[in-house]
C-alpha cells in the first residue's frame, strides 16, 4: 500500500486556483486540494496530511495587507513541522504584501517563492515535481510509526505490552520493522485512546483505532504472534470487538508478516473524523 501524493493550493481567485491544480496533477500529484480561506485550510489539515501546499500570501484581492497564505503557512508548520513543503505565491508587488511575503519566508520557512506575473508553467510543474520526489521520506521525517502507535502512552510501558503480547524473534529489531512495514504509509496517526492507543483482545492480538492522515481514513492496526494464524482473515469485525460500532465493516488494505509476528491494516469508512481527538 502507498500513501497518494496530496497537494494544497490556497488561493482564492478561480482562474488560479485551476491553473495551480492542473500544474500540480502534472507534476505527479494523486490529489489536489483547493481552499479559499482560512477555515477551509483549517479542516482540510485535521484531516489531511499535505506533501506540498502552494500558498497565495493573500486571500482578498480588495486587501493589500490580507495575510491569511501566511497565517495558513503557521497552521501547515504547527501541525507538520517541515515536512510539507511550502511554495508562497503572490500577484501584487506593492511594499506591503513583499514585506509580508518575506517576513513569512523568514519565520516559518519556504521552500519556493514565485510573482504570479512571471509564471511559466513548465518551471512550476518540474519545481513541484522536484517537491514531490521525496514525498514519502519527508512524511516520516517528524515521527517514527512507532511514535505515531504509541500516540500519549508511555513509549516504554506500550513498547513492553507488545513485547509481551506478541514475544517477537528478534526482540525490538522484529517489532520495530513489522510496525514500520504496516503503517509507514499511513503516518501520521490520530489515535482513538491516545493514552492507551492499542488493547489486547479476548483471544489475544493487540488492536488499536486511529484517523490516518496520510490516507484520511480511519483505520485499524492489529498485531498478533504468527500462531495466531486464522485471526482476521474470516470475521475482523469480531476481533475489533468493542473498539469500534456493530456497523463499522472493516476493510482489509495490508497484511505483513516479520518473522513469528504479523500484522493486519484495516480501513474503517464509517468511522468519521470527528469521532477522533482534535
Amino acid at each position: 500500500m502507498k500513501a497518494p501524493t496530496r497537494v494544497l493550493v490556497v488561493e482564492d481567485i478561480e482562474v488560479w486556483a485551476y491553473t495551480l491544480s492542473r500544474a500540480a496533477r502534472r507534476a505527479g500529484a494523486n490529489e489536489v486540494v483547493v481552499c479559499e480561506s482560512l477555515q477551509m485550510v483549517a479542516n482540510e489539515l485535521r484531516t489531511a496530511r499535505f506533501d506540498v501546499a502552494i500558498l497565495d500570501i493573500g486571500l482578498d484581492p480588495d486587501d493589500e495587507q490580507n495575510a491569511d497564505g501566511a497565517r495558513a503557512l503557521e497552521m501547515i508548520r504547527q501541525e507538520d513541522g517541515g515536512g510539507t513543503r511550502c511554495i508562497l505565491m503572490t500577484g501584487w508587488q506593492g511594499g506591503d504584501r513583499m514585506d509580508l511575503m518575506a517576513g513569512a519566508q523568514q519565520k516559518y520557512g519556504v521552500d519556493w517563492a514565485y510573482m504570479k506575473e512571471k509564471y511559466e508553467a513548465h518551471a512550476v510543474i518540474a519545481k513541484l515535481a522536484e517537491l514531490l520526489d521525496d514525498a514519502s521520506d519527508r512524511r516520516l521525517s517528524l515521527m517514527t510509526p512507532m511514535q505515531n502507535l504509541c500516540a500519549d502512552a508511555d513509549p516504554w510501558r506500550f513498547e513492553g505490552q507488545l513485547l509481551e503480547a506478541l514475544s517477537p524473534n528478534g526482540g525490538v529489531a522484529t517489532l520495530y520493522s513489522a510496525v514500520s512495514r504496516l503503517i509507514s504509509s499511513a503516518v501520521p496517526l490520530v489515535a482513538k485512546n491516545p493514552d492507551s492507543p492499542m488493547k489486547a483482545t479476548s483471544n489475544g492480538p493487540m488492536v488499536g483505532v486511529y484517523w490516518s492522515r496520510a490516507l484520511a481514513t480511519a483505520i485499524a492496526v492489529g498485531l498478533a504472534p504468527v500462531s495466531s494464524a486464522a485471526w482476521g482473515e474470516e470475521n475482523p469485525a469480531e476481533n475489533l470487538g468493542p473498539l469500534v460500532a456493530e456497523n463499522v465493516v472493516p476493510d482489509l488494505i495490508d497484511r505483513v508478516k516479520e518473522r513469528n509476528v504479523q500484522g493486519w491494516l484495516w480501513e474503517l469508512p464509517q468511522l468519521g473524523r470527528d469521532e477522533f481527538p482534535a
